[in-house]
């Protein structure tokens, strides 16, 4: 060995010895104190100078700080966020909020400054032209998209009622491919339809609602009548089914609840840092005590968010409904707007809600990134860590981000030959072409349950779809899933919404499962003391 080599070893096993006689380091450092405000700011300020005066380019100060201070909301939630003065357009949100101007039917949130798809409104134009959440909006009309926040790009997608806008966005597949898109989205107000678009019996016992929204001062209303002609007409057992329904209105929900929860029940618990922000959202107004005892299943998926997310942690705390599904979004806030000195406007959190017994429902935004905070909703199923609670008859139920439903249901993925028949339209472009056609589907949504495409059809439409360059195997599996996919696209384009939802809900082995569900739900109805 080199002498200076041997040297370095020897050093090396001197130290070591040496570190493993003296105390352990975390023991010898000294407690780390808590840094001032006054010290950070003095280190903002350092930093900004050094920019200043030595960066090569010529920055704009305002720009830094703008940056600083989206910075610093950001890192606060992902849901707060600044919009500066120059970026606001005063006569344009009079207009939006006047109704002389409407948006698109989309939801979006940035995501590292990146606005992505998170809801589409059930029954939309934007629904029918395949956009889907985790779409990210990469451009509108042919330009770059220049606004850093969901209200901002609301206003910066409003135009006339019934117009059309051109968005182009990025996806991501399963497979880990991307693709780009082009959809012409038409601007709507979705509020103006009814947010409970099917209604009907699905046998001569068990009722189907399908709730897409709670945006709107109807929604509640709209339920209401729903339910009490399915009272009419036998219904004795519910499943409601809430999945993509992204919330609304925190008073609707409270209302709907007030639909199956006893006057005075607890429908959530509000705080904040500050006293006022403190609530409690109880049923004010009940019809339990008439015909709203049968059991319910609840039906839930990580489209689930916000205010649907109450009434769902509602029913399941007080017993009142089974929930059947996948856990949802985690999404439970209390937001508000602050006006700012300059003309900025900045939408603060300020409180969190808790479903009656106490759980969360809110993820956890600060032990992971934005993207995971957007593209993994929904997707835990474990309970063994998260924070719990019991029910008014007992049962430990979860909370901690999201509902955790009582009975869990695996999500089936969507094929590559299903997706790309989505994304470039041929489902729907097949189904006008067939369903104008006289003969061959029937016209209503009833007898469009119960109908199966014959081996022609079929035939028609891969040959229609490899003339789109899109090759669909040719198994047994693989049919049955196309004939279920042709028969909700024709339901679309010959009854639109209704039918559309009254066909997909009836050919849906989620439903299915759900009805399967009710020895469940009338397990715990009668441990919470109903007939």
């Amino acid at each position: 060995m080199r002498p200076e080599r041997a040297l370095a070893v020897s050093a090396l096993v001197a130290l070591t010895a040496v570190a493993q006689m003296l105390p352990a380091q975390d023991s010898l450092r000294a407690p780390v104190r808590k840094r001032s405000v006054a010290e950070d700011l003095q280190l903002f300020s350092q930093v900004l100078n050094q920019i200043r005066i030595n960066h090569p380019d010529s920055l704009d100060s305002h720009a830094l700080f703008m940056a600083a201070v989206e910075g610093m909301v950001a890192a606060a939630d992902p849901h707060s966020y600044v919009i500066p003065a120059a970026r606001l357009d005063s006569a344009r949100e009079v207009a939006l909020r006047d109704g002389k101007l409407t948006s698109v039917p989309i939801s979006f949130q940035f995501v590292n400054g990146a606005p992505l798809v998170v809801g589409t409104a059930p029954g939309s134009h934007a629904v029918s032209v395949d956009v889907l959440p985790g779409d990210e909006l990469i451009g509108v009309d042919g330009h770059p998209v220049a606004a850093t926040s969901s209200d901002e790009l609301d206003l910066a997608l409003s135009g006339s009622k019934g117009s059309s806008v051109r968005l182009s966005l990025r996806r991501r597949r399963a497979d880990g491919s991307i693709a780009q898109l082009e959809r012409s989205v038409k601007r709507e107000r979705v509020e103006e339809s009814t947010a409970v678009p099917a209604a009907f019996m699905l046998d001569s016992a068990t009722g189907y609602v399908r709730v897409t929204t709670f945006l709107g001062d109807k929604v509640a209303d709209d339920l209401h009548s729903a339910l009490e002609r399915l009272e009419h007409d036998g219904m004795h057992r519910l499943v409601l089914d809430l999945r993509g329904n992204g919330g609304g209105r925190v008073d609707e929900a409270k209302r709907i609840a007030s639909e199956f929860l006893p006057k005075g029940s607890i429908v959530f618990t509000a705080s904040g840092r500050k006293p006022e922000v403190t609530d409690t959202g109880r049923v004010q107004r009940s019809f339990w005590k008439s015909e709203r005892r049968y059991p319910i299943v609840l039906l839930v998926d990580a489209g689930t968010a916000s205010a649907s997310e109450i009434v769902a942690g509602a029913l399941q705390d007080h017993d009142r409904a089974l929930i059947v599904g996948r856990t949802t979004f985690g999404k439970s806030l209390l937001m508000q707007t602050f006006p700012l000195t300059d003309g900025s406007r900045m939408a603060l959190v300020i409180g969190k809600v808790k479903t009656p017994c106490g759980r969360i429902i809110q993820r956890d935004y600060h032990a992971t990134s934005r993207h995971e905070y957007y593209h993994e909703a929904g997707t835990a199923a474990d309970t063994v860590s998260r924070p719990s609670c019991f029910t008014d008859a007992g049962r430990k139920v979860f909370g901690g981000g999201g509902i955790v439903p009582d009975v869990m249901l695996r999500e089936t993925p969507t094929p590559a030959w299903l997706v790309l028949a989505s994304e470039r339209g041929v489902l729907f472009t097949w189904a006008a072409g067939i369903a104008g056609k006289s003969g061959g589907a029937p016209a209503s949504a009833s007898a469009l349950s119960t109908w199966k495409p014959d081996a022609a059809t079929i035939a028609d439409f891969r040959s229609y779809a490899t003339s789109n360059d899109i090759t669909i195997p040719a198994d047994a599996d693989t049919d049955a899933l196309l004939a279920r996919a042709l028969v909700r696209a024709i339901a679309y384009s010959k009854l639109g919404d209704a039918g559309f939802y009254q066909v997909a809900a009836t050919n849906d082995p989620e439903v299915s499962a759900a009805v399967s569900a009710f020895a469940d739900a009338n397990k715990i109805l009668r441990t919470a003391g109903a007939p």
